[in-house]
């Protein structure tokens, strides 16, 4: 029996990485940080238009898990119900290069929207699903270390986007319009490879109800864990306040642009730089947490934020001596940014009781649905009061963000807690 569960353990570890991986490889060619800004504003020359397809992608992602929690206590097969979703979705992300190809451009910005939306509200309906995965089907003590993997060797499949846009806006005599189309080509093929490697995935066996769901008493019992899992809430008020304040990452690249007056290669330049960050970023949260502890992976987080924000500002200061000097460590920072969400999601997986996860996990989601309106936010204030404005604001948040993260106990300080308090308790 334990080898059995050995082998689990480990084929799950292997497919979970790759199914991951080929998301984040794929979500890479779809960057919020760089891909759908730059094309979106290429297109339309709307900064609210972009700030509002990532808004509205970041709010499906949180109303997707709000959706599905009532009805995970009834899933019997969690890895199957995940795949299911995955296989109705993410194919849908290949839609935009189509109508590239075809010259309907206007048309490409709205099914991008429109796919953007649905491949995210996916996550959000898979989320909860998956973690049971992760959870019941590989070490613990590895948790960190598969999701670093996962943005690992996805950042550097989606480095592959960064080089294209490198190439097409490098060369004058290349259409920038069909690279995006075979960039959004490469990325939706990737979400399909996705869900393959989901569909290998083993479940492990779990209770689960039967009978009818009771939605309202469902979402009228989530304010308790509030209380219940006290640390997780500590925790989820420092997410909400980095959460607000990495608005101001999308609007990086168009400061650079606009502001800074860079041409098209050196924006290419800062673009790859970003994509480089990215597998560096998901290796390097996955071992603080594994190795220091998410509680230290949230501080450095918000210390991370904090440093998007300034060099932008240090750039302009510096524009007539060398505004790239400050805005290469900034974009590069930019994609490691893309990885903080493992420090919040694995210290809510491994800090709250098991009864509890699928729930807490909900509930951060509603908690979290007012911010995802923050990158609106953030178009509307550039667009309105100019950049300057947007990453004061955000540096002022980040501060918050960076003295309020002391407040979180370690995952170990709580466990060791409940175990005293209820040593016949696991």
């Amino acid at each position: 029996m334990h080898k059995s569960k050995s082998e689990q353990y480990k084929r799950n570890y292997v497919l979970l990485v790759l199914e991951g991986s080929f998301f984040m490889g794929g979500i890479g060619f779809f960057s919020s940080s760089t891909v759908i800004p730059v094309f979106i504003d290429m297109i339309t020359h709307s900064k609210e238009l972009v700030g509002l397809t990532i808004t509205l992608g970041s709010f499906l992602t949180y109303f997707g898990r709000l959706l599905v929690g009532p009805y995970m206590p009834h899933v019997k097969n969690h890895a199957r119900f995940v795949t299911i979703i995955m296989f109705f979705c993410r194919p849908m992300t290949i839609l935009p290069a189509f109508f590239i190809f075809t010259g309907h451009y206007s048309g490409a910005v709205f099914v991008l929207i429109f796919s953007y939306a649905v491949v995210w509200l996916a996550d959000g309906l898979v989320v909860p699903g998956w973690s049971e995965v992760l959870a019941n089907t590989v070490d613990e003590n590895r948790h960190g270390r598969l999701l670093g993997m996962q943005m690992l060797i996805g950042g550097m499949a989606s480095i592959g986007a960064g080089v294209l846009i490198n190439v097409f806006l490098g060369n004058p005599r290349l259409d920038i319009k069909t690279a995006f189309a075979w960039i959004f080509l490469i990325g939706g093929l990737l979400l399909v490879l996705s869900c393959f490697m989901m569909a290998l995935t083993e479940n492990a066996p779990t209770e689960y109800r039967i009978g009818k769901v009771d939605i309202k008493g469902y979402y009228k019992s989530l304010p308790q864990y509030f209380r219940i899992e006290n640390d997780n809430t500590r925790m989820m008020i420092v997410q909400l306040i980095i959460m607000t304040a990495s608005m101001s990452v999308p609007f990086v690249i168009l400061f650079a642009r606009e502001k800074l007056g860079l041409p098209d290669n050196m924006t290419a330049v800062l673009i790859l730089i970003q994509t480089l960050g990215v597998p560096l970023g998901g290796w390097l949260w996955g071992q603080i947490c594994d190795r220091f502890g998410c509680t230290t992976g949230i501080r450095l987080a918000a210390a991370n934020i904090l440093l998007i924000a300034v060099l932008p500002l240090l750039a302009l200061v510096l524009n007539g001596i060398a505004p790239m000097i400050m805005m290469v460590p900034a974009m590069f920072l930019a994609g490691v940014s893309g990885g903080i969400w493992t420090c919040n999601y694995i210290y809510t997986v491994q800090v709250v009781r098991p009864e509890s996860r699928s729930a807490c996990l909900v509930l951060s989601s509603i908690v979290t649905l007012p911010i995802t309106f923050s990158s609106y936010l953030a178009g509307f204030i550039s667009e309105r009061f100019g950049f300057v404005s947007l990453f004061i604001a955000c540096i002022g948040i980040a501060i918050i963000a960076f003295i309020v993260s002391f407040r979180i106990r370690p995952v170990k300080t709580v466990i060791e807690e409940r175990k005293r308090e209820a040593p016949g308790i696991s």
